[in-house]
């Protein structure tokens, strides 16, 4: 994906969406943080979780709360109710439904959300290609918001070691890795967007965000580094929401708990994904050099 010049925001009044798509455990919620302490952003987390039938797994970050029993959400729901009379447990935001009513129940929850918090740019971490696709198809059919996606990437040796952790086969992981990467590539073809990539944006995070606040159009500010000192209004993610330390570090676990054998296979199975990306291209080309390392 190109780099791009940050897009033009030629109708302010409308509110701005910045949306997060990325694979699960790929750093969505430590971005959603570091974007949101900026004094004009709003994180509302993974929003496509307002639908699911578990009251916890849909907890918001400012009262550990469900969306109907946190003050900040039962503002946003009323707003929404008297929009499209339903609440937020009932909208149509994943790949249910119609597009006429996708498009007018996200629209509704877009404004009630920038009605209640103030915020001109709503954060959208709900990491959903489909839910991702949808919403581009909505903004290019008018709908009363803008949309800015973001590609969070998170390099194949971490995100595999994730997966693996979680139970998952190395095998087919690093497949569903390879075929994501390439969907969301062909997804955003063509369309104005933003590559961020997880390894950069947990060792650099200063440099990195300079880059992100750049591409929207707005100052990178101090309060975005001391994120645990703000409200946050999350919906679902990663319990660093909960936390206390603002530290930020780079995970690389994978470095001890993968073993050689299933390195190479890692690399092997998702070599197609470093030929495509420029970052990870010119990591591998540093291999062939004496001493350095071959899994960055």
């Amino acid at each position: 994906m190109p780099e791009v010049t940050p897009p033009l925001r030629q109708q302010p009044q409308k509110p701005q969406v910045l949306y997060i798509t990325s694979r699960g455990h790929s750093g969505s919620t430590l971005l959603s943080l570091l974007v949101s302490g900026h004094s004009q952003v709003v994180s509302a987390g993974e929003l496509k979780m307002l639908t699911n039938p578990d009251p916890t797994r849909r907890l918001c970050s400012c009262h550990r709360l469900a969306p109907d029993q946190c003050p900040f959400w039962s503002q946003v729901q009323q707003h929404v109710i008297e929009a499209v009379g339903r609440p937020l447990d009932q909208l149509v935001l994943g790949d249910d439904g119609d597009d006429a009513t996708f498009l007018r129940h996200n629209q509704a929850l877009f404004t009630a959300i920038a009605a209640v918090s103030g915020s001109g740019l709503i954060v959208d971490s709900s990491k959903s290609l489909p839910r991702l696709s949808r919403l581009l198809a909505a903004n290019a059919q008018g709908a009363d918001f803008v949309l800015y996606p973001v590609h969070l990437h998170r390099g194949p040796f971490g995100s595999m070691n994730s997966a693996r952790k979680r139970g998952d086969q190395l095998r087919s992981a690093a497949y569903n890795y390879t075929r994501l990467f390439f969907l969301t590539r062909e997804r955003l073809h063509g369309v104005q967007a933003l590559r961020v990539y997880y390894e950069r944006l947990a060792a650099k995070p200063r440099e990195e965000m300079a880059r992100v606040m750049e591409w929207l159009g707005l100052p990178l500010e101090e309060g975005q580094f001391q994120w645990r000192d703000g409200i946050r209004r999350d919906i679902h993610g990663n319990d660093m929401r909960f936390g206390h330390s603002d530290q930020i570090r780079l995970d690389q676990s994978w470095r001890r708990q993968l073993s050689f054998s299933q390195k190479m296979g890692v690399l092997v199975w998702t070599l197609p994904v470093r030929l495509r990306s420029a970052w990870l291209f010119r990591r591998l080309r540093l291999w062939i050099k004496p001493g350095v390392s071959p899994f960055p």
